[in-house]
């Protein structure tokens, strides 16, 4: 079995965290199958990065002078590269995966025949302050809803990275000129019939740490899905699959802009007490809950405003920590 890994990574990554990725996923378990890892990285003219490390046999650095078609544009240009992938799992450049998470997500995927996509469950690993804490709720609040969806084959929201069976990218490329190419394939998986299941394994990933980088990056995965929805809605209505999951990707297309109700369901006590430090970081992270989901529908609406005006939504970089 020949499982490939790709990481796209953007002009303005920090050379610091490319290397903590590297470093990452020497550590992957890979004994089953032959596994290659491809660093799919735009490297624009003036680029000051040293982009050169000593790497095992089963890495590669793709380099591409454009940024064309962004993420999207980047695993393109790897699919075009390998021919003969079993499996591919896409990463950010940020993941931190558990040693185990390609192994649980490839047994996840061969217990179902039907399932073309598996991914783990995604813990923020950088909770250095209130608001990074406060996307941690929304992460563990996100797994379980995602979660009981799985188990019947509904349809639930992936972000970040994820495992493919091979045989389906055959046929199918990422869209290079939607805002989010992965809320966009999904949703084209299922319209074909198929579903995604989540891995008992876990991701770390990085919550922005910013109110500006929060709310940029929030406008354009909720453009991401305002287009998904123009483009899609007569699919979808169409598609010969059950009315169930139809209904499930309406409802996590309405949560994109309402998610202010869902506050109380997210500001469960027992949850922030545990990243609590005291009393006051308490009442610190309820305040701040109940402010992120207010802000979270805002970037809804923004995002809404920008699709009928035609505005871009452009991907800005993220301020990261060194992990």
């Amino acid at each position: 079995m020949r499982v490939y890994a790709v990481v796209p990574v953007a002009p303005f990554e920090p050379e610091a965290v490319i290397t903590k990725s590297i470093e990452c996923f020497k550590e992957l378990e890979c004994d089953n199958f032959t596994f290659e890892v491809y660093y799919v990285i735009d490297s624009l003219p003036g680029d000051k990065r040293d982009l050169h490390w000593e790497l095992p046999d089963n890495f590669k650095i793709l380099l591409r002078n454009t940024s064309r078609g962004r993420k999207a544009g980047a695993i393109n240009d790897f699919l075009k590269e390998i021919t003969d992938a079993d499996y591919v799992a896409i990463f950010d450049v940020d993941c931190r995966p558990a040693k185990d998470y390609i192994v649980k997500c490839v047994a996840a995927l061969e217990e179902d025949d039907s399932a073309v996509l598996s991914q783990g469950y995604r813990v923020i690993n950088n909770m250095s302050n209130v608001l990074t804490k406060t996307a941690s709720l929304e992460s563990n609040f996100l797994y379980e809803l995602n979660q009981s969806l799985s188990r019947s084959h509904n349809f639930f929201a992936f972000m970040g990275s994820m495992v493919v069976k091979g045989s389906f990218l055959e046929s199918e490329t990422f869209n290079e000129g939607v805002t989010d190419e992965v809320f966009d394939m999904l949703v084209r998986m299922y319209i074909k019939g198929k579903v995604a299941v989540l891995a008992n394994t876990a991701m770390g990933e990085q919550a922005p740490t910013t109110l500006r980088d929060l709310y940029h990056q929030r406008v354009r995965w909720s453009r991401g899905v305002v287009e998904s929805f123009n483009r899609h809605v007569i699919p979808m209505i169409n598609a010969p699959i059950p009315f169930i999951r139809k209904l499930s990707w309406l409802s996590v297309i309405v949560f994109f802009f309402c998610q202010f109700l869902l506050s109380p369901v997210l500001l469960r006590v027992d949850k922030i007490l545990k990243l609590s430090d005291g009393p006051l970081e308490f009442v610190k992270l309820l305040a701040a809950g109940i402010g992120y989901m207010c802000l979270m529908t805002i970037c809804g609406f923004v995002a809404i405003t920008q699709h009928v005006t035609s505005s871009k939504s452009e991907r800005k970089p993220l301020i990261r920590s060194d992990l």
